[in-house]
């Protein structure tokens, strides 16, 4: 993947430069409530006698830091205090960090409150877990996707190893709320699939995030449409201080990050990536190479004191052919695929004081989705299938902080989308045929079985979604925190009103111990591509989940936390298609769906994690669940397609900073060592090395019965659903993390192994129409390798 005039032009840049020159951290420090800056606030580099303190503005600065890695610690008096991990310093950069702080909840007690590394947003109770962009960079077989990396979580499984889509807690596709700084997103990634939240490469820019809060059930008020989570990223703003860039490539392609000042009160980020695999492949002779690019850019302006603008904007396209001839399963001779797609997200957020009580976020945003699938016959291309389709959907919103008294405050908004979606399908009539099997053709044809009428949808929806809420956090108790909300949905298109009532307890049991409750009703709307499929689904009703959930949070040090929980989410209303709701196993599915599902899953789940605060860091979680479905056929239940009753994920990281020793700093200035400096396990400034295993129970499905004189594969009237498994998933992955620090740059170079050890985790069978079935396999032992160079 890298050539070896570019390993030796590394090689060599490694041993012949100097050693780095200082870098800066800087940052602000706020009341979490308020956003009011915190005056006189400390911060201390742990382990060391260097801080600083926050001035008039809450902002502070410390200069003259070495480059490597480091732990701060933030104290301001009647707050409880912060830790943060594994800051990073870069030569002549200053890296910048926000920090939001509490007010102690023990405040006037002789109790010593743990200074905690783990971040929480304030709204939250339940299910909440918070990771930085170095947390999502490090993840071991991830590719530095924000949405596998979320997959370490217990209560968080995966479609596939080729897709990163979020399924929570017995749940299914597409039930994930993406918020881009307060921008609502259906799908961020390339190859996005209609109704689905998931892809195989993210179309965001990790390294521009800043923060991910990801919400796994009995979320707050201010989210909704979605029936199961919220994944709510911010990005960082651009560098206010000098024009720096940084160029990068990896599996998602080769990129380029540029940042800077404008004028005196702006900073942008801009990025562009493009992959690369089409010229990787090309000469092996294979057509079927994913091509994509995209661009993403951030500009942040302060208007004045009272007032921020926050300006984002995003673009991406792709596109693969595909030829496979006649043998794939269940096909008709149309297996050639040509998929284009393209997505525009664009939008802005005021942020506005309005006194120091009162805050607010104003957004206005548009989301654009092209999608353009032919299916087509070999030779002549003729087309069997073809879906070409917009959707777009124009936002408007505003949400409001008022800190009413010291012990409440009240969160409230309104928001108004309009939607405007485009769908042209074309399916071609069909014909199931009686085959001679026991002739000496048993391609011959004998008889028509069943004809299917040509399939077409040519629809426009033009319709308005409205939303509001109110949601109130109070401390009852020193110890004992409510939140409750409400939320109503209106949907214009099925005249669908919703009221979702939310709420949550959580008490101290101790400075380190707390026990929190929570329940929440999340209704989300049919997928707009399902209501374009046929004009009787207008009458779909939203469907929505109950979710209850307990749990105990405990803090053993300051960095390494404990979190039990125990669920149970019931699904109602759930939208099916028609023809699956009959005995029938050969109706003809015309597109039509009704709310004839429903279901339950219920499990514990354990989550144990000790962050970077030195060398090790650790995440291991397991969850425990059983997942049904109800079939509408017998009024009977069936596990859940993503009922795999045990997960467990165990991470393991440790990192040297071998630029602290001397040895090493003699070693760098060997004349041989550029020549071995480029091999994974070499000495560098940092080296961190992690692993990943996870261990998925097997997944269930159904086994069809083949019909050789239709030579077809059929689900039969009578058959139970998914009474078979998979055998179990597992998989390890290695990483190793090694980071050069020069006089004016650094250079970041990863090794990535997913698949250690070869497992063939078999995703899905393949039914060929002659009978035999063959093995869809997940990824098989797969290097990645890529570089990150830093100005």
């Amino acid at each position: 993947m890298i050539s070896k005039h570019f390993i030796f032009v590394i090689s060599l840049a490694i041993a012949t430069a100097s050693f780095a020159v200082e870098g800066k951290i800087a940052g602000r420090v706020v009341d979490s409530r308020t956003l009011e800056p915190l005056i006189g606030a400390n911060v201390l580099v742990v382990g060391t006698q260097t801080g600083a303190a926050t001035d008039t503005n809450g902002e502070f600065i410390i200069e003259n830091m070495r480059p490597g890695s480091y732990n701060l610690e933030i104290r301001y008096l009647g707050y409880s205090a912060v830790k943060r991990s594994n800051i990073i310093v870069n030569p002549k950069r200053t890296t910048v960090i926000e920090v939001a702080m509490e007010l102690s909840a023990i405040e006037g007690e002789s109790v010593q409150v743990t200074a905690g590394y783990f971040e929480k947003p304030k709204e939250a109770i339940v299910s909440t877990r918070s990771m930085n962009f170095e947390e999502i960079r490090r993840s071991p077989g991830d590719l530095v996707d924000i949405q596998r990396a979320m997959q370490a979580l217990p209560s968080v499984v995966s479609g596939s190893d080729q897709l990163n889509e979020i399924i929570i807690r017995g749940g299914y596709p597409g039930e994930n709320l993406f918020v881009l700084d307060n921008i609502e997103i259906p799908n961020p990634n390339h190859f996005a699939v209609q109704g689905a939240g998931g892809g195989p490469i993210n179309l965001l820019n990790s390294y521009m995030v800043r923060n991910v809060d990801f919400y796994a059930g009995a979320f707050s008020a201010k989210f909704g449409d979605r029936a199961s989570s919220v994944m709510d990223m911010s990005l960082r703003n651009g560098s206010q201080d000098h024009f720096r860039w940084e160029g990068n490539l990896g599996m998602a392609g080769a990129g380029l990050l540029l940042e800077g000042p404008v004028g005196q009160k702006a900073s942008f980020m801009f990025s562009a990536r493009k992959s690369y695999l089409d010229l990787v492949i090309s000469s092996t002779g294979l057509t079927a190479v994913p091509q994509y690019h995209n661009a993403q850019g951030k500009l942040t302006y302060k208007l004045n004191d009272a007032n921020t603008l926050l300006v984002n904007a995003v673009y991406g396209t792709d596109n693969i052919n595909i030829e496979e001839g006649d043998e794939a399963g269940y096909g008709r001779g149309a297996e050639n695929i040509d998929t284009r797609n393209s997505q525009i997200i664009g939008g802005a957020t005021l942020r506005t004081f309005w006194n120091k009580k009162l805050y607010s976020y104003t957004t206005l945003s548009a989301v654009s989705s092209d999608f353009f699938v032919d299916v087509y016959r070999m030779p002549g291309r003729e087309t069997f299938f073809t879906n070409e389709s917009r959707e777009t959907e124009y936002a408007a919103k505003s949400d409001f902080v008022w800190q009413a008294h010291k012990k409440l405050e009240v969160n409230a908004g309104l928001s108004l989308k309009a939607l405007e979606n485009i769908y042209n399908v074309q399916g071609d009539a069909d014909t199931l045929f009686v085959y001679d099997v026991s002739g000496a053709s048993p391609d011959s044809i004998i008889d028509i079985f069943r004809t299917y009428p040509e399939y077409r949808v040519d629809n426009t929806i033009n319709s308005s979604k409205t939303a509001g809420y109110v949601q109130l956090s109070y401390d009852l108790a020193k110890r004992l925190r409510f939140t409750g909300g409400l939320r109503y949905d209106y949907f214009e298109f099925n005249d669908f009103f919703s009221l979702s009532p939310r709420v949550g307890f959580s008490f101290g049991l101790s400075p380190i111990t707390t026990f929190n409750i929570a329940y929440g009703r999340h209704y989300q709307s049919p997928y707009p591509v399902e209501l374009a499929a046929h004009p009787a689904n207008n009458t779909l009703r939203n469907k929505y989940t109950n979710q209850y959930v307990v749990g105990l949070e405990h803090f053993f040090r300051d960095d390494i936390k404990l979190t039990l929980e125990a669920y149970y989410k019931k699904y109602l209303d759930i939208p099916v298609k028609k023809n699956l709701t009959t005995p029938d196993p050969f109706d003809f599915d015309d597109g039509t769906f009704i709310n004839a599902a429903e279901g339950q899953a219920q499990g514990v789940e354990m989550f144990l994690q000790k962050k970077l605060t030195e060398k090790f860091s650790t995440i291991m979680s397991y969850a425990h669940s059983a997942s049904q479905t109800l079939d509408p056929r017998f009024e009977t239940y069936y596990p859940s397609d993503y009922d795999y009753r045990d997960v467990f994920t165990f991470i393991g990281g440790y990192k040297y900073r071998w630029y602290e020793t001397a040895w090493y700093q003699k070693l760098r200035r060997k004349p041989w060592y550029f020549a071995v400096s480029w091999l994974p396990f070499m000495p560098a400034d940092e080296f961190e090395i992690s692993l990943k295993w996870r261990y998925l129970g097997g997944r269930p499905y159904t086994q069809p019965v083949y019909y050789p004189e239709l030579q077809r594969w059929v689900v039969e009237e009578q058959q139970e659903l998914n009474t078979r498994r998979y055998p179990p998933y597992h998989r390890l992955d290695l990483r190793l993390d090694r980071r050069f620090l020069f006089q004016t740059w650094t250079l970041v170079v990863f090794f990535d192994i997913i698949n250690v050890y070869n497992r063939d985790n078999i995703w899905n069978y393949q039914y060929n129409d002659d009978g035999t079935i063959s093995q869809v396999l997940q990824y098989k032992t797969f290097p990645v390798g890529g570089v990150t160079v830093e100005f």
